[in-house]
């Protein structure tokens, strides 16, 4: 390498760890928005006049804008690139953030969480393929792992501040707490706007090769791996999000916590998700190979699924050493996942692809996690456990086969290349 092209990726290295940080900190407030209703559903129920049903239907509902629009996202991502991609997101964020802060009864705030729905389940599809885009593979790990943990942060961040705005006496109250988030997500918005440009260099163009045929995004779409991806991922996130959104109510109906303490006792489980999500990151650096990765990927797997089985009985005294475990795996799944998004995908032109799939698997769990809420509200907590446990099994059992896939897939590409 001369000279000039080690100061070119030396350029190339810091302009990109400037756009990733811009990223990380959009993605947080996004997931911070989205976690303002679990933050303050003690409130939000009482000064809208609903139950916990109709409450865990409000949250669910970004789900099914973003399920609609994954199908679209990959095109989106291929025709205005991933800078202009991201800005769409954002301020859809904010326009769905600000019709929240608003609205004083159920249908304004359907609404508003509709419109963050675009930029909550895009804003997941886009940012790995930026990343891939400004980062070599061999680089991937540690931006990516850190993103990974975009949702726990942004639920950590919104569960550890909103008590300074609400007051428990007074429901309406929460909306100082929506306003708050619609301020943050103004200013982020700006700043990708203002500082952000393209890369010089895509990665993603160099793994493809220079004269390579630019793919059709229907290539993507019938690649058993891209699903089998979507499959697991959609298992992690309805798990994930009866946890997130759920677990603080079932402290305060079962453990007679109010909403600002069991607030805080959740963000034992962000803060683990956060330390295992970063330091996976550091070990997908050194671990390079799809097989042990993927190996990693399988054991984190059974570990999460266990713990999604134990959400709704873990008593007082287990509750802090589930919440650890339960953020460590956690927090390995998803990087592993995004680390890879363009070993998934059949090739890595194709990663808007694999991501777009697991940004809908998401946005099928941010669907389906409502349930809980109605199940509850007849039968009583115990009586999710059954669910838990199936979500778990398919967790590990889809995080198998995407093993199992990508190794015969390898294979496969060395006896090719040997012949």
């Amino acid at each position: 390498m001369t000279v000039e092209e080690k100061r070119a990726e030396i350029n190339q290295t810091g302009r990109a760890w400037v756009v990733a940080i811009i990223a990380i900190i959009a993605s947080i407030l996004i997931s911070a928005n989205s976690n303002k209703l679990p933050a303050t559903m003690s409130l939000v129920i009482p000064a809208l006049g609903i139950d916990t049903g109709t409450a865990g239907n409000i949250m669910s509902l970004n789900g099914y804008v973003g399920f609609v629009l994954a199908f679209v996202a990959a095109s989106i991502i291929m025709k205005f690139g991933t800078k202009k991609t991201t800005l769409m997101v954002l301020g859809c964020a904010v326009v769905g953030a600000v019709i929240s802060a608003f609205a004083t009864d159920y249908i304004g705030l359907v609404v508003g969480r509709l419109i963050e729905g675009v930029g909550y389940a895009c804003i997941g599809t886009v940012i790995p393929v930026l990343f891939s885009e400004w980062f070599p593979p061999s680089k991937r790990g540690v931006p990516m792992g850190i993103f990974s943990v975009w949702v726990p942060l942004g639920s950590m961040f919104i569960m550890g501040t909103s008590g300074f705005f609400f007051n428990q006496g007074d429901p309406t109250s929460y909306h100082a707490v929506f306003w708050f988030v619609v301020a943050l997500l103004a200013v982020v918005t700006v700043v990708w706007a203002v500082a952000v440009r393209n890369p010089q260099v895509s990665y993603l163009e160099q793994e493809s090769g220079a004269n390579a045929e630019k793919p059709k995004v229907s290539e993507g779409f019938k690649s058993l791996s891209c699903w089998v991806a979507m499959l697991a991922f959609a298992a992690f996130a309805l798990g994930t999000a009866c946890v997130m959104n759920f677990e603080t109510l079932y402290m305060v109906q079962t453990m007679g916590m109010d909403q600002a303490s069991a607030n805080g006792m959740l963000n034992v489980a962000n803060i683990a998700v956060v330390v295992g999500g970063i330091g996976i990151g550091f070990v997908m650096n050194v671990v390079k190979s799809n097989g042990g990765r993927l190996a990693i990927l399988v054991g984190a797997a059974a570990v999460l699924g266990a713990c999604f089985a134990l959400a709704y009985t873990v008593s007082g005294a287990l509750l802090v050493p589930w919440l650890i475990v339960f953020g460590v795996s956690n927090g390995i799944v998803p990087a592993i996942f995004f680390t890879m998004v363009a070993e998934i995908a059949p090739r890595p032109a194709l990663a808007s692809v694999s991501s777009t799939l697991m940004s809908c698997g998401q946005c099928v769990g941010g669907i389906l996690f409502g349930i809980v809420g109605a199940v509850v509200a007849t039968a009583g907590w115990a009586a999710c456990t059954g669910l838990l446990t199936g979500v778990g099994i398919v967790l590990f059992l889809g995080a198998l086969a995407l093993f199992l896939v990508l190794r015969a897939r390898d294979k496969k590409r060395v006896a090719n290349t040997v012949q």
